[in-house]
């Protein structure tokens, strides 16, 4: 995917956070209401990681317990096994400071003011007989005890991401990972909390899918878990949906409907990214792509309505574009598109009147965002390509105009469809060049 389309696809964003998509009358946001996209780095736990004597009183407490699991299947998520004792483990390497071998973070989950201590076995406790995961101990009067081990957690080394206080409530969360293979290449996460009622998590199952955000800077941090939701093709073709959660202080709730312009920021100008960058893919494979974008969109526009009277406003601009009154035909579009960002008719009709402007970009920009809405349309797919074709971004548009074929109809009607525009008198030539490479690909297979 080129820059240009790259940076076309970002600019959704911004044109639909500029919207108001409401019943009310229409009145643009300013663009900085953007949702703030830039991810959280992961801390590796450091800030609450103890070292030295601390450290070494806590492995050394004759209370001190780790969850030993009783079989080698690591791919196992709910895992057999009990609680032994510290002190074994860490006796069977009499030559190593104990502290080498268990990393222990000082936390307090449930706010009383008494921290547990998470501890997290060194890979070198693991072999074929021995597999142990992290374990978080309480402080009695009697000493330390285990009160929750990663058993749900698969793999067979640990070690944890993060630790920090998402909500702001005065507790951290944890995140771990688990993994497995010799370069790691197996790799899962678990995010822990604990409430009033008892620990919650949030599974994930690939460790490079999960992401902290602050979206509206209230320094409370939103979870983005990234959902695979389509496996054909390899796996650089695989089809990813992102999910929001948020951490209420008792359990990780769904947030996507807190932010429901999320999607249209991030998740389906990725998606489209991905149907442009993979255009000759393997049909079961755009497929996969497509489906996840109607279900994305389903899902935003089950939280937005048309305001009143939107239809008969559209039908009166869609009049004065085929009289060829573009300059009152563009300003009715505009005022609709403020209005409800997020009509196919509307979109291609602003695509048209800025394409008799020669403005390419905004052409590029409401083809795209038509093709959210819906992306097996065909007009949409068409003004991608006249505008990426005229920007001089070829390959881009050869596979706009290629999709406008293949995911859009039979495919005769899609040849005939770039047939009937390549005899227009008067095209470009730059067009031209890109019907007839669309054409030529579409016609080999």
């Amino acid at each position: 995917m080129s820059r240009l389309v790259a940076t076309a696809l970002l600019a959704i964003g911004a044109l639909l956070a500029a919207s108001a998509p409401a019943s009310a009358a229409p009145k643009p946001k300013p663009k900085e209401l953007r949702y703030d996209l830039d991810i959280l780095g992961f801390n590796d736990g450091q800030p609450y990681r103890l070292h030295g004597a601390e450290a070494e009183a806590v492995v050394g407490d004759p209370g001190a317990e780790i969850w030993q699991f009783q079989n080698d299947n690591w791919m196992l998520k709910n895992q057999p096994g009990a609680f032994t004792k510290l002190s074994d483990v860490v006796g069977r390497f009499p030559e190593r400071a104990p502290t080498d071998l268990i990393a222990v973070f000082q936390v307090d989950l449930d706010g009383d003011r008494t921290a547990e201590m998470l501890l997290v076995p060194d890979d070198v406790l693991m072999d074929g007989k021995h597999r142990y995961g992290p374990t978080l101990l309480k402080l009695a009067r009697e000493g330390y005890h285990a009160i929750w081990a990663a058993t749900a957690l698969p793999g067979e080394r640990f070690g944890v991401v993060d630790i920090r206080d998402l909500n702001d409530d005065g507790r951290p969360e944890i995140l771990i990972t688990g993994e497995s293979g010799k370069t790691g290449f197996y790799q899962f996460m678990e995010l822990l909390g604990q409430g009033k009622k008892g620990f919650a998590s949030l599974p994930v199952d690939h460790v490079d899918s999960l992401h902290y955000v602050d979206l509206d800077k209230d320094g409370r941090v939103e979870v983005v878990r990234r959902q695979r939701v389509g496996r054909h093709g390899p796996a650089y073709q695989w089809t990813y949906v992102d999910h929001l959660f948020r951490w209420d202080g008792a359990r990780f709730v769904a947030a996507d409907q807190e932010f429901p312009r999320y999607h249209d920021e991030q998740t389906l100008p990725t998606l489209l990214g991905d149907l442009i960058d993979h255009y000759s893919a393997q049909l079961p494979i755009l497929e996969e792509k497509i489906a996840a974008i109607e279900d994305v969109r389903r899902q935003v526009l089950s939280w937005t309505k048309r305001p009143r009277g939107f239809h008969a406003k559209k039908v009166k601009a869609l009049r004065e574009l085929q009289k060829k009154s573009l300059g009152a035909a563009r300003a009715k579009l505009e005022a609709l598109d403020v209005a409800y960002p997020y009509d196919v008719q509307v979109l291609i009709g602003l695509a048209q009147v800025l394409a008799a402007d020669g403005a390419w970009e905004q052409v590029l920009d409401a083809a795209i965002r038509a093709l959210s809405v819906e992306p097996r349309n065909r007009q949409g797919w068409w003004w991608l390509g006249v505008a990426l074709s005229q920007l001089s971004e070829r390959s881009s548009a050869v596979a706009s105009l290629y999709s406008a074929v293949s995911l859009c109809g039979p495919k005769d009607e899609g040849l005939a469809f770039l047939k009937a525009r390549r005899g227009e008198p008067g095209m470009e030539a730059k067009l031209q060049e890109a019907i007839d490479q669309a054409m030529k690909e579409l016609e080999a297979r």
